[in-house]
């Protein structure tokens, strides 16, 4: 498994370890050990400028998740040897507001945003009352494990 980390920032101290920890442990979990994932830690313009162009949303957010490349050959789905989950951005300016308001510090705050993008690489989503608490708990469950943290 390997996990990158790119910093695109330089307003907050970025645990890497810790990140690194918490993604690996959600991948093993999800028996994806192999699987390859890229975590962006970036400022709040640089969120706003991939959210308007690939969601059309004309504003930051907190965490973003790119999937990895489709795992298709011409017209058949088929299983591709390429280990590439996708890459979860995360604003560390959101990040750092978010912890504020709850309280809690930017480690947590940080930690948790990643696990939700991981998550979402993963097909869970919050759509739903139910999918939304399960994502909520599966969360809960890795930043408790000793992987990331407390929240």
């Amino acid at each position: 498994m390997a996990v990158a980390i790119v910093n695109r920032q330089s307003r907050h101290r970025l645990d890497r370890s810790s990140v690194r920890s918490l993604v690996s442990a959600i991948l093993e979990d999800h028996g994806r050990a192999d699987a390859e994932v890229t975590v962006v830690a970036a400022t709040d313009a640089f969120v706003h400028r991939l959210n308007l162009a690939y969601r059309g949303v004309d504003a930051a957010t907190d965490v973003l998740s790119f999937g990895g490349p489709p795992r298709v050959r011409g017209r058949k789905a088929v299983v591709l040897p390429e280990p590439v989950l996708g890459d979860v951005v995360v604003s560390t300016d959101r990040a750092a507001a978010q912890a504020r308001d709850r309280g809690v510090p930017f480690r947590s705050e940080m930690l948790a945003l990643v696990a939700h993008g991981v998550l979402h690489l993963l097909d869970y989503d919050h759509e739903k009352a139910a999918d939304r608490r399960r994502m909520a708990l599966l969360e809960r469950r890795y930043l408790r494990s000793g992987s990331g943290g407390s929240r």
